[in-house]
């Protein structure tokens, strides 16, 4: 596993020890290669490879297993946590508190020390039409309101933001997904420290409502080309009819998820290209090009 795709499994990690009043400015990653353990570490995360806690050695802290293998020959004075990859705790293995499994392969020995082995059991997702077409309503509701409010308050603004995505996609998409990669890998760096890290919670929230905001100009598009003559309520149906697209999509394995991607980084783009719909969107020309 790479650091970039090891982002978002990082980030739970960062609040899980966070919230546990640990102290992440002593934590290591290991992300490939084989590696024996840092004992000095509070924290160690395994992204990749494979990390040994030897049978001569004690770890004083938790060890959190997102990637790669992690095997416990020795001990761990702490909890284990394999949120993804294989874990395994070896004859004569001593772990003092808990070896939580959320995904992945575990391979816990009788014949070692555990505090408690818990295993996490994902909820059934509920395939009840009145639960689906009640969260799809909720989210509807939500985005149409902001819609309304913002071509009904600043049309410009919402005006801005389309115009970049009708006649700019390719490049709203390229800063779109460079941005938003670049956002995400900057706030789980500043999520390192105790002291940024409500400010990477922030920071996440509102990339978060930047791909709102960009859905919402995706249905104002749409909405100017249905034959309703407000502005608002146009955006409204066709903010309903994007949600209806992207649920559609949703149902095409894995060509309607790249699709669903490529749309949210487009909107995100746009969003940047307009600073936020405040000014209208145009290439740089190079003089003398043709």
């Amino acid at each position: 596993m790479t650091p970039t795709e090891a982002i978002p499994l990082l980030v739970v990690v960062l609040l899980l020890v966070s919230i546990g009043g640990g102290d992440v400015g002593a934590m290591s990653v290991t992300f490939e290669g084989d590696h024996e353990v840092d004992t000095r570490a509070d924290v160690h995360v395994v992204a990749g490879g494979t990390t040994t806690v030897p049978d001569d050695a004690t770890l004083d802290g938790d060890v959190y297993v997102i990637g790669g293998t992690a095997a416990v020959d020795g001990t761990v004075d702490g909890d284990v946590t394999l949120l993804n990859g294989n874990l395994s705790v070896s004859d004569g293995a001593t772990v003092t508190g808990t070896v939580q499994s959320y995904s992945g392969s575990a391979t816990v020995s009788p014949e070692a020390s555990v505090g408690r082995v818990s295993q996490f059991e994902p909820p059934t997702p509920s395939s009840s039409p009145t639960q689906r077409v009640g969260g799809f309503l909720l989210q509807f509701l939500g985005l149409a309101a902001f819609g309304w409010w913002l071509v009904e308050r600043h049309p410009r603004v919402v005006a801005n933001v389309g115009a970049a995505i009708s006649d700019h996609a390719l490049v709203s998409g390229a800063v779109g997904s460079l941005g938003a990669t670049s956002l995400l890998v900057l706030f789980v760096y500043m999520a390192f420290t105790l002291i940024l890290l409500p400010l990477a919670i922030v920071g996440l929230i509102a990339e978060f409502l930047v791909i709102l905001y960009g859905q919402a100009a995706f249905g104002y598009l749409i909405g100017t080309r249905l034959p309703i003559e407000r502005d608002g309520v146009a955006t409204v149906a066709g903010i309903g009819a994007f949600l209806l697209l992207l649920e559609l999509l949703g149902a095409v394995p894995y060509l309607g998820g790249i699709a669903q991607v490529a749309l949210a980084v487009v909107g995100f783009g746009a969003v940047l290209n307009s600073y936020f719909g405040l000014q209208r969107f145009e290439p740089v020309t190079i003089p003398g090009g043709s």
